[in-house]
């Protein structure tokens, strides 16, 4: 099936893009395409107009700057998989980047465009509110930072407005001792996640757990904090027991639903023990631990 025609539009600047956005009549983002694409051949996506900002070339960029690691709009899934920096520095990040759906999609498919979807299944979000992250937005009136704890309203809903364009996403970078992972489960290689959990820690000079984020993937309305783990952990030392402990409380804290792929009670157990896998590594890159400390 082919896509229902569209005005298409392609702008070189971010400027020239929010004009767009604000003097056209609904009009549609298009950046790697992995959620629009197969929605608009199918036709349940049917825009009249879309703003395709592949030909922006300030927005493709992936590097630390001024204290965060940023992503530009048309950073790929694969350049974050590719990058010998977040080898090096985000285990979140070098984790996520790879199970996201397949080769083909991750070469076009983009981050920002993934957390700008908002979909509870996709994944990065959870990487976004396991670091404190930020979407930076710019519109009429200038650029504006959105917390990821404020960014995610309900499934495929943002606090963004409909004439902004997120340009960058971004995290601030690894403090001393900190170490972070992210863990999903799946049917198959390129699925979207049956539950996902990223985890970041950070850890004082006496390995003690001074800040912890922990965010679930595919188990509530939206991506969501375990803020109750994450209480739990801060200054408290590093064990098995006490992961076990905080991947209990995310799993109550979670709100999965029954589907064709697993119960709901199976997917609370499920976030307990993805929850202690993914600390359990998170403490072990930030280098207080010397193996996983997971059951």
């Amino acid at each position: 099936m082919k896509s229902a025609p569209f005005e298409h539009y392609e702008p070189s600047t971010v400027g020239e893009a929010t004009s767009l956005l604000e003097s056209l009549d609904d009009p549609t983002i298009l950046a790697g395409g992995q959620s629009l694409v197969p929605m608009l051949r199918f036709r349940l996506a049917n825009p009249d107009v879309v703003v395709d900002i592949n030909g922006i070339d300030s927005l493709d960029y992936l590097h630390e700057d001024d204290g965060y690691l940023k992503l530009g709009a048309l950073a790929r899934h694969a350049d974050v998989e590719e990058s010998d920096l977040i080898a090096e520095r985000y285990g979140s990040f070098a984790d996520t980047a790879p199970l996201v759906a397949d080769p083909q999609i991750r070469n076009r498919g983009t981050v920002v465009g993934s957390v700008a979807q908002a979909d509870p299944k996709g994944d990065w979000g959870s990487v976004l509110l396991a670091h404190e992250g930020e979407v930076v937005a710019h519109g009429p009136d200038g650029d504006r930072t959105i917390p990821a704890d404020e960014f995610f309203l309900l499934p495929y809903d943002t606090t963004l407005s409909e004439d902004e364009l997120i340009t960058e996403v971004r995290v601030p970078t690894p403090e001393p001792n900190e170490g972070s992972a992210y863990h999903k489960l799946k049917r198959k290689t390129g699925d979207y996640a049956m539950a996902g959990v990223g985890a970041r820690l950070v850890m004082d000079d006496d390995g003690v757990i001074e800040t912890a984020g922990i965010g679930m993937t595919a188990v509530d309305i939206t991506n969501a904090r375990a803020t109750d783990a994450e209480d739990l952990l801060e200054g408290e030392r590093p064990s098995a027991d006490l992961f076990e402990e905080a991947g209990e409380l995310a799993s109550e804290q979670s709100n999965p639903e029954s589907d064709e792929h697993g119960g709901a009670a199976y997917k609370e157990r499920m976030v307990n023990v993805l929850t202690q896998r993914a600390l359990g590594d998170a403490a072990e890159r930030a280098g207080t631990v010397k193996r996983r400390v997971t059951q």
